[in-house]
């Protein structure tokens, strides 16, 4: 084959998890992570990252800035890349891995991370409500030549732009769909992006593959009712992933990175 996945046995080179609320955290919540002593042993690391929201309320009206300030706990590499983040800030909170093993594994770590956010972010007379729940998945795959032969790795199908098969070492195709969520109450999006480039680092010439999804809740929902779906919701998103990738995947490909495997 003319491309092998990023890692021996995997080709995921990280994966996101997030819920988004349905208004801007309290601050007091937010540093209310710093209290949490078992997440504080895992993500020693501590941060506190800013951000700009600019507000817009009409044609007439001049934009509203804002600064928002969060935090992110950490696991660092000996570079000082994380490992492991958590992040919550705005309207947001984040759980990223970049030390993909397998998804049981991965998945128990973040579930036990975002529900410690969730505690933090449950308090007060008013908290706040979950409007989005969402998991990205970046898959990387190198190719061992310039003149690369694609369909090693990809399969023509209706997720891919049908000319990437003939445009050379760089390209680009994404597309994006809402996918049948059993109820009126609930969008289920997707989007699939690949994008073959080379790295500045080193001048590889890769394929990244890029699935994002969310489940968009309508209305926004209890965190606690998020609580009792979180595990069911996370796994179907996993799944759906897996059939994604099968769906785009050469069967030779598919075979080598175990995506019969959990």
């Amino acid at each position: 084959m003319d491309f092998q996945p990023i890692n021996s046995d995997h080709a995921v080179q990280s994966a996101a998890f997030t819920i988004a609320f349905d208004g801007l955290i309290p601050l007091s919540a937010i540093q209310g992570l710093r209290g949490r002593k078992e997440l504080i042993a895992d993500l020693p690391a501590v941060q506190s990252p800013e951000g700009l929201e600019i507000n817009v309320a009409g044609p007439a009206l001049p934009p509203v800035q804002r600064r928002i300030s969060g935090i992110q706990l950490s696991h660092l590499r000996p570079d000082g890349t994380p490992a492991w983040a958590l992040r919550l800030m705005a309207q947001e909170l984040a759980v990223e891995c970049t030390r993909y093993t397998r998804w049981n594994r991965v998945w128990e770590t973040a579930g036990k991370y975002m529900r410690a956010g969730l505690e933090v972010v449950n308090v007060g007379d008013k908290p706040r409500k979950v409007a989005m729940l969402g998991q990205a998945v970046v898959d990387v795959f190198v190719a061992n030549r310039d003149n690369y032969d694609l369909r090693t790795l990809l399969k023509e199908n209706d997720l891919i732009a049908g000319n990437v098969f003939s445009s050379g070492p760089a390209w680009h195709s994404h597309i994006g769909w809402f996918a049948d969520a059993g109820t009126a109450s609930l969008a289920w999006l997707n989007q699939l992006n690949l994008d073959a480039l080379r790295t500045p680092n080193d001048g590889r010439t890769i394929v990244q593959v890029t699935h994002n999804q969310e489940l968009r809740f309508s209305p926004p929902v209890e965190i606690a009712t998020l609580g009792d779906i979180l595990d069911d919701k996370m796994n179907s998103l996993h799944t759906n992933n897996k059939l994604v990738l099968d769906r785009i995947l050469s069967e030779r490909m598919a075979t080598k990175i175990g995506l019969n495997l959990t």
